[in-house]
Order: C-alpha cells, then sequence, then structure tokens
C-alpha cells in the first residue's frame, strides 16, 4: 500500500464515521431501548426481573439496577441515605432526565463510586455532577488525542511507506522539537477546552436546546436523518465564520489564533497539531456545536459523539498530507491554510469556502519547495494581504 493511499484510507474511514457515528449511537440506543421493555421475558436485558416501566430509555435497565445495589450505598451529609452515589447525583429520578441519566451512565464507567462520593461531598451533588462530567471528558480528550494522533502518527512517520512521502521526494519531516511542542501546547489547552462539553451538557439537562433523546421525539428515522443533516449544515456555517473572524479580527487573531498558526509550514504541520492551539480558540470554534443546538434539534448521543468527533477530523486535516476527498475538506486544503492564513477556513467541507469566496486549491503537491510562489499572511486591515519573503 503507498503512503497516498493508506492515508486516503484513514481519511475516507474518518469521513465516514461522521454519519456511521450518527446512525450507529442512534441504531444502539434504540434497539436497547426495545430490549428493555417490561415485559419481555427472554430479553438480553432482563428488563423484566427490575419491574421498570413500559420503557426505559438508553443505558436501559441494567444501569438502573446497578445504581440500586445495597452495597454501593451513599449518605449525604444532611443525613439522606441513596442507594449510591450516582442515584445520589439522579436525585433518585433517573428517567426524568435521560440526558443526565446518560451522563451519569457514563461517568460511572470512569469514576468508581467511592471517588463520586468523595467529590460529592466536597462539591455538593449539583455541583458534582458536572465536576464528574468535567474529569470524564478531560479523560475521554486526553485519550482521543494520544490515541488518534498516535494511529496518524505511525501511518504518517513510520510505516515504510513514510519513506516515499518524505525522503524519496525531498520532503522536509516534521522534527521531533515541533511535535513535541504541539504535545505540550495541547495537552495544557485540554485542561479549559474540555469545559465546552460541560457547559453543553448543562444546557441540555436544563432543557434550553433543542436537543431531544429518541428517534420517536423527533418523528422517526426520516427527521432524525433530516435534522442531523441541517444541524451538521448549520454548524459547518458557524464554524466557517468564527474561524474567519479569529483571522480578519486583529484583537482575536493576535491574542487567540495566531498561537495556532505558529504551524505555518508543511514541515511543521503533524496530527499533534490537532489540537495545539489556545484552548479559547478551540472552545471558540467548536462553539457552533453548542449555540446551534438552540436553533435545530439534534439527537443527544449523536450531539454528544459529534463533538468528540471534531478532535478525531482535526488530527485527519493537520496531517499535511494529500488525499484528495473533495468536497471534503481534507489536509491538503488545511495546509493551504496554515501556509496562506487567507483560504480554506471550513471545518469539515469545502462548500462554505466556495459561497463565500475563500477556497484555494494547492499549488502542487505539499511539501514540495515551489519558487515560483510566496507565501502570505494578513494584514491588520481586513482582506489586505502581505507577501513574506
Amino acid at each position: 500500500m503507498t503512503g497516498w493511499t493508506s492515508k486516503r484510507t484513514l481519511a475516507i474511514l474518518f469521513v465516514s464515521a461522521t454519519v456511521g457515528i450518527s446512525l450507529v449511537a442512534a441504531s444502539v440506543q434504540r434497539i436497547w431501548e426495545n430490549e428493555t421493555r417490561a415485559g419481555a421475558s427472554e430479553s438480553f436485558w432482563e428488563a423484566d426481573l427490575f419491574n421498570l416501566p413500559a420503557e426505559v430509555p438508553f443505558p436501559g435497565g441494567g444501569w438502573l439496577n446497578r445504581i440500586a445495589t445495597p452495597e454501593t450505598e451513599y449518605m449525604t451529609p444532611d443525613g439522606k441515605s441513596f442507594s449510591s452515589v450516582y442515584a445520589a447525583l439522579l436525585d433518585n429520578q433517573p428517567l426524568s432526565n435521560p440526558s443526565r441519566n446518560l451522563n451519569a451512565y457514563i461517568n460511572s464507567i470512569i469514576i468508581p463510586n467511592r471517588w463520586g462520593s468523595q467529590l460529592s461531598d466536597m462539591f455538593g451533588l449539583v455541583w458534582a455532577h458536572y465536576v464528574l462530567c468535567y474529569i470524564r471528558n478531560l479523560i475521554f480528550g486526553m485519550i482521543v488525542y494520544y490515541g488518534v494522533a498516535g494511529i496518524f502518527h505511525y501511518f504518517c512517520y513510520v510505516h515504510p511507506s513514510a519513506q516515499d512521502t518524505f525522503e524519496n521526494r525531498g520532503r522536509i519531516r516534521p522534527s521531533n522539537d515541533i511535535m513535541w511542542d504541539q504535545i505540550k501546547l495541547a495537552s495544557a489547552s485540554l485542561i479549559l477546552y474540555v469545559l465546552l462539553p460541560v457547559v453543553d451538557e448543562y444546557l441540555v439537562e436544563s432543557g434550553w436546546t433543542q436537543a431531544y433523546f429518541t428517534v420517536e421525539e423527533i418523528g422517526g428515522w426520516s427527521s432524525y436523518i433530516f435534522y442531523m443533516v441541517l444541524y451538521f449544515s448549520v454548524v459547518e456555517i458557524g464554524i466557517y465564520w468564527m474561524h474567519r473572524t479569529l483571522h480578519t479580527n486583529k484583537w482575536m487573531y493576535k491574542h487567540i489564533h495566531v498561537l495556532h498558526h505558529k504551524y505555518n509550514k508543511p514541515e511543521t504541520l503533524t496530527p499533534w497539531a490537532s489540537l495545539a492551539f489556545h484552548p479559547l480558540d478551540g472552545i471558540l470554534q467548536a462553539s457552533p456545536y453548542v449555540f446551534v443546538l438552540y436553533i435545530v434539534p439534534c439527537h443527544y448521543l449523536t450531539h454528544f459523539l459529534l463533538l468528540f468527533f471534531t478532535a478525531v477530523w482535526a488530527t485527519y486535516i493537520h496531517d499535511a498530507m494529500d488525499a484528495n476527498l473533495d468536497p471534503i475538506m481534507g489536509s491538503k486544503y488545511h495546509t493551504v491554510h496554515h501556509t496562506h492564513y487567507i483560504y480554506n477556513y471550513g471545518q469539515v467541507f469545502t462548500f462554505c469556502d466556495r459561497i463565500w469566496g475563500t477556497y484555494r486549491e494547492p499549488d502542487g503537491p505539499t511539501g514540495i519547495s515551489n519558487p515560483g510562489k510566496q507565501r502570505v499572511r494578513p494584514d491588520s486591515v481586513r482582506g489586505s494581504i502581505k507577501k513574506v519573503p
């Protein structure tokens, strides 16, 4: 398998995951709900044993049974007793708020009851739930960043095809110092960046958004697909304009976005640069996933997974390779953005750049010197360009 082909295959897999994640998330949830109907005596989850209501939304009856076991009893500082700390965090009403119930379930996978109890004693039940969400998001964020970037690192620099990508074409490899700088910056940024999903979870759980929990709530699969496509399209437009504003607003560029653009040559772009930014930069660019939820409905589990998928996608578009996936905003287009600054602001697709006049094709293969071309950077005045020697 050639270098180009292996990386192109990876890119196609991650593009497919955008739709696949949403469909699988909704499908798994739907299957689980069907399997946890009371009275289904042959259900894999044996929901009839738990004396549950007619329908139990994901994560199902097994989770409710787990938090009801007396071995994990939790006593609040004011003397109120619950079967477990997670039952206390849900106020013994897990089915009244499915989104909060789901978040508590995911938290319990990462954080055991003992730690949850200690945090609840420290912060109180209201705040402890979101502290647990923050810790979970930070752990997942680290796993996604190091795991996905590590996979891309192997295919870009370790796999035998890397010889053809770099040395055989006279292309400069990124240095270990550059990668280490990006890893340190990304690791520090993640500490604050993962606060955005916590805010998002609070807004959804409080009922302030258009998020819905089951496919039936929105009117079936056709409505689910329609609103998912609409949501993702509006998010793409929002990210385009947020990213463009981070360039055209001179204060935001100087104090927030310029840190990410110190990686402005192909040999300084690597998969590790995906989250190497000012934390406010990442929060602003991902914020359309949150505020669009106020106006466009989206399945909650799909929305939740898409937030983490952005980190996966960011890894791909920063690997400085030349996979051609039009009209997908592949890495070759984002490399142009880093070297020329004023083009290709889109996240996943190129349609926004094509509509608003900022689309640009690469001048040639990435990293191959072309003395006839010059890089450009933005001037402090909107829309003006200065040549860089």
